[in-house]
């Protein structure tokens, strides 16, 4: 498998964390998870961090050549 395919593939499941963490800080759904309580807070963080893997994913996956 090429690098890129890889990264596009990397870059999907980016988005749904995404659209996950961000649905959940909307709607401010608190849930604890392997020790880790995420509150609204903590899933706007996540959901920034993961928009800009998201980003660099997609910018290596399609644009660079």
């Amino acid at each position: 498998m090429k690098r890129k395919e890889i990264a596009k593939f990397f870059a999907g499941f980016a988005a749904n964390q995404v659209l996950t963490h961000g649905a959940f800080a909307a709607a401010s759904v608190q849930f604890s998870l392997f020790g880790i309580t995420y509150s609204q807070g903590l899933n706007t963080i996540a959901a920034g961090a993961w928009a800009i893997i998201l980003l660099l994913l997609t910018y290596y996956a399609w644009i660079q050549r």
